[in-house]
């Protein structure tokens, strides 16, 4: 029960900070059976409960020790039946106490459970997968089940993982079936059998993620996406696994030409840089689809300015009231990441969980002490209608801005605007020619 109602709070918090969460692969999930989520861990505690929140079976989480001794997340992870992990650098953890721990994960697996686990052993803003642990390996292998262990790789990919209502993918991969080993002395598999599988697993679960060499390659890979994604149907809307399998094109063939070719890499990206840049001094979206008709641009424009007032009157006051708490979230996160990226969006989660009910709660009192109770009651039950609504609205309105820019542009000067398209799909036709004769292409092995 209490798990139900924990998982049902972490499913809203991650629908109001995440605009969209795309699933893909839920069917390769072994119905019954024992069974492990092998993760990448590019963000924080968003990871684990993406998947806690995403996966079709009830999961239990490896964590680190220190997680479960914090006031509040540690109530919440106990709740959840996280198993802790001991690491030789955190402060007051003994690694002798992993047997323990490994004994618990494995007579959850013997029972049929699912537990879940971050091989590589840390959170991280790297360009690419780090070098996984053996845990992982050990446990599958020790587990002692009838049944082969099923390992299913989950791949976490955000397309801006730090920035409230960005979009995230959970991805999961076909298992790797794991045998159970016969156990030394000191309960331990033998070790050529612990590499084979992190092998496996390795190889898995870099097919389910992006693996660029540094934070630049990142970054141009993901502006030359966007900007060629407004030649494809759905464009910046498209699902995100094909995001993903298009960045790691664009991973592959960067490899490639920084090795073999770097004066063409060097003029490529001067290309992105200046069509995305002729994009954004004409006001337009560089990832837009094609415009439509101007009729049809005018009725859509329209569409979205009655939304807009639908939504104003409960938008305003939510706007004015929520604004304060909004910027304490911002504030907090960057004052407590201190830098590290990959604990901005846990930092926001938890500092909008703290101040946006504390500021309903405060609201409510002030108006219950000078008006009475009801209103007080109903003031504070109606904050987070109003939070919701300002969000909506704040959203739709950067979309009728771009619409409404976007129109201006053709209106003013359609043949530039021509021209900027047709230059945007010679530059996908380019990189599709040239991913063939590199011979690179998305991976496959999902």
């Amino acid at each position: 029960m209490i798990r139900d109602v924990v998982t049902a709070v972490l499913r809203i918090a991650l629908g109001l900070f995440f605009r969209r969460i795309d699933v893909v692969g839920r069917e390769r999930v072994p119905a019954t059976g024992p069974t492990m989520f092998a993760i990448n861990h590019p963000n924080g505690l968003i990871d684990p409960v993406l998947v806690l929140c995403q996966a079709p079976r009830p999961v239990a989480f490896l964590g680190k020790a220190p997680l479960l001794r914090l006031p509040v997340i540690g109530r919440v992870a106990r709740a959840l039946d996280t198993i802790p992990v001991h690491r030789r650098h955190d402060p007051g953890s003994d690694p002798a106490h992993n047997r323990e721990t490994f004994a618990r994960a494995r007579a959850l697996l013997e029972a049929g459970g699912t537990i879940a686990i971050a091989p590589e052993g840390v959170s991280h803003d790297e360009p690419g997968l780090k070098p996984l642990k053996t845990g992982a390996a050990r446990i599958a292998l020790g587990a002692g089940t009838e049944a082969p262990v099923a390992i299913v790789p989950v791949g976490l990919f955000y397309t801006e993982k730090a920035t409230f209502r960005s979009a995230a993918l959970v991805l999961f991969g076909s298992p790797v079936s794991v045998a159970a080993a016969p156990l030394d002395a000191g309960g331990e598999p033998p070790p050529d059998r612990v590499a084979a599988v992190t092998r496996a697993l390795d190889d898995a679960l870099r097919n389910l993620v992006i693996e660029a060499d540094d934070h630049r390659a990142v970054e141009v890979i993901a502006r030359a996406e966007r900007l060629v994604a407004g030649s494809l149907p759905g464009g910046n809307r498209r699902p995100l696994d094909q995001v993903l399998e298009a960045r790691q094109t664009l991973v592959a063939g960067y490899r490639r030409l920084a090795s073999d070719d770097p004066a063409l890499l060097a003029r490529l990206v001067r290309r992105v840089d200046r069509l995305e840049s002729a994009f954004r001094l004409a006001g337009m979206d560089p990832g837009a689809p094609r415009a439509g008709s101007t009729p049809s641009m005018i009725a859509a424009l329209g569409a979205l300015l009655v939304r807009l007032g639908l939504l104003l009157p409960l938008a305003l006051p939510g706007l004015a009231i929520h604004y304060p708490a909004y910027r304490l979230v911002g504030v907090t996160a960057d004052r407590l990441a201190k830098g590290h990226r990959d604990a901005v969006a846990t930092i926001k989660v938890i500092s909008a969980a703290v101040f946006y009910p504390l500021t309903w709660i405060a609201l409510g009192i002030g108006v219950g002490t000078r008006w009475g109770v009801g209103p007080g009651l109903a003031v504070l039950l109606l904050g987070p209608v109003t939070g919701l609504a300002a969000l909506k609205l704040v959203e739709r309105f950067d979309r009728f801005v771009s619409r409404a820019r976007a129109l201006g542009f053709y209106l003013a000067a359609p043949e530039r605007a021509e021209r900027l398209i047709a230059e945007r799909e010679l530059l996908r036709s380019d990189l599709l020619r040239l991913a063939e004769r590199l011979g690179v292409g998305a991976t496959t092995g999902r």
